[in-house]
């Protein structure tokens, strides 16, 4: 920068760049969608560390740049648990991205050819990525890059490497465009437009690894079904759903009967497997009589066999997808492995308890264990429930055991009209992608959809509406190499990014040196 241009000054626009790369991150997130700033999220990062700023000021950048969208993006948690919590939530990720900041700062202020540094850095943003999908609360990996690209030719490539590879090439064309910016060279351009020229080229390449199972809309395509997903609705906004346990499982069995009606009335197909959401049966059809002959008469009616949401109790309070046959009851069950902080338990909640009543109301649930894929009348479906999604293994595990579609089945009554449901509704996109499988979601009250194996949304539903959505869909065998080898991708950006960071060092330390 130039040197006319005070220290103060150029400090402020390194921390309004910063904010500016958060702010674009949330931006590329659903309902909003413009995926295109995905990209300028890290290729503000890098500008607002370059010519190597102090260290202390490159720690705020980094806090700015993780905190920004947090805050932008995840206000639905306060929704549930107030302000106090969301707050420690959006420090907590952008303390994390400190870490992004300072591996940037060493590697794009080296000695290092362009095109390690456009590398490096790229990676070594998707390795603090790879931080999160583990820590803190067990992972809170929502705000990752590869998110944000659904509905651009990015997302694509997450057939071939999940979203750890799109999240990467994401960051690699900002991270080549920034580095063009400050290095006015030709090999700088050249290595840019390298970087920039595989990523296109792959993201264009990325729909022909697709496998050539038949599809449900060719004609005589043997491996189809037919699923319908049930979104019964909750009877009132917010939090007040919970008192009124039954009448929410009223509404399922309803909406599912006048389906029946339907199909009877020839107005319908007759569907193989019937999805119900998270918490759909909220009181437990184990221990309460009186939910268990309803969920009876639903099946009995649709003559097909439900995957319920509902409690068990094994150990503690599981949350538990449970298939219910007409003729044989309930089955195989998914107990969700993965609890949402904040939801399902409360880290840190004597701490928390001081600063905000509403701690209490999250759960003390305990995780479940298994293979995340259940059998209804012989079709392997792979769950991951409501928080689930975000996490690679959930699905990737589903897949790999078999699961020839997938479910998202989902509670975000509480969160209202929030962007919450867009989020994650995104995120399952993503996953239909990465391995080519349908997915259902199944909201309680919004938003359900049916996405198609390529990514795009076959029918959805509005929030806060009753609605019950039904379509035909194709039964996928063949695993995607990202479900063979998308953890294996994961790590290797990983270890490029070490290697990356370990060379800035040497090169640092050689030219101090010197």
């Amino acid at each position: 920068m130039p040197s006319r241009i005070s220290p103060a000054y150029t400090a402020l626009l390194r921390l309004i760049a910063a904010a500016a790369g958060g702010a674009s991150l949330s931006l590329s997130f659903q309902p909003i969608g413009w995926w295109v700033l995905g990209p300028l999220s890290a290729a503000l990062l890098v500008l607002a560390l370059a010519g190597r700023p102090r260290w202390w000021l490159a720690v705020v950048i980094g806090l700015i740049w993780g905190a920004v969208p947090a805050l932008m993006s995840l206000g639905w948690i306060g929704e549930f648990v107030g302000n106090g919590p969301w707050l420690a939530l959006c420090l907590t990720l952008g303390i994390v991205q400190i870490a992004a900041a300072l591996g940037v700062w060493l590697i794009t202020n080296a000695r290092l050819h362009p095109a390690l540094i456009i590398v490096g850095t790229a990676s070594w943003i998707i390795a603090i990525e790879a931080v999160l999908v583990r820590w803190p609360f067990g992972g809170f990996p929502w705000l990752r890059h590869a998110f944000g690209q659904v509905g651009g030719p990015i997302a694509q490539t997450a057939i071939i490497g999940g979203a750890p590879l799109v999240s990467w090439l994401t960051c690699l064309i900002g991270t080549a465009c920034a580095v063009a910016i400050l290095r006015w060279q030709p090999k700088t351009w050249v290595s840019s437009g390298v970087v920039v020229a595989i990523v296109a080229a792959l993201s264009s390449a990325a729909p022909l690894f697709r496998d050539s199972e038949p599809s449900a809309e060719q004609p005589g395509a043997a491996r189809s079904i037919r699923v319908a997903a049930v979104q019964g609705n909750v009877p009132r906004l917010g939090l007040e759903f919970n008192a009124q346990r039954l009448a929410v499982l009223r509404n399922h069995v309803d909406a599912t009967i006048e389906l029946a009606q339907r199909v009877q009335a020839g107005q319908e197909a007759q569907p193989d497997v019937v999805i119900w959401p998270e918490n759909s049966a909220d009181v437990s059809p184990f221990i309460e009589p009186q939910a268990q002959r309803m969920i009876e008469q639903a099946a009995n009616a649709i003559a097909a066999p439900i995957i319920v949401g509902t409690f068990t109790y094994t150990d503690g309070v599981q949350n538990t997808m449970v298939v219910w046959d007409p003729d044989t009851g309930a089955g195989e069950t998914h107990e969700k492995i993965h609890l949402q902080p904040f939801g399902e338990w409360m880290p840190m909640r004597d701490f928390l308890a001081h600063f905000s009543d509403m701690v209490e109301l999250a759960g003390d649930m305990k995780p479940g264990h298994g293979d995340t894929v259940v059998h209804a009348d012989g079709i392997a479906v792979g769950i991951a429930t409501c928080f689930e999604v975000i996490f690679d293994d959930a699905y990737r595990t589903a897949v790999n055991n078999g699961a020839q579609i997938l479910a998202t089945p989902t509670n975000n009554a509480t969160f209202g009209y929030t962007d919450m449901s867009y989020q994650q509704l995104a995120m399952s996109r993503l996953r239909a992608i990465e391995h080519n499988r349908t997915v259902v979601v199944a909201a309680t009250s919004g938003v359900s959809a049916i996405v198609r194996p390529d990514g795009t949304v076959a029918a959805s539903t509005k929030i806060f509406e009753q609605a019950v959505l039904t379509s035909t869909v194709p039964l996928h065998t063949q695993r995607t190499i990202a479900a063979r080898w998308g953890a294996s991708v994961e790590w290797g950006v990983v270890i490029i990014a070490m290697m990356v960071a370990a060379a800035a060092v040497i090169r640092r330390d050689s030219s101090a040196n010197s």
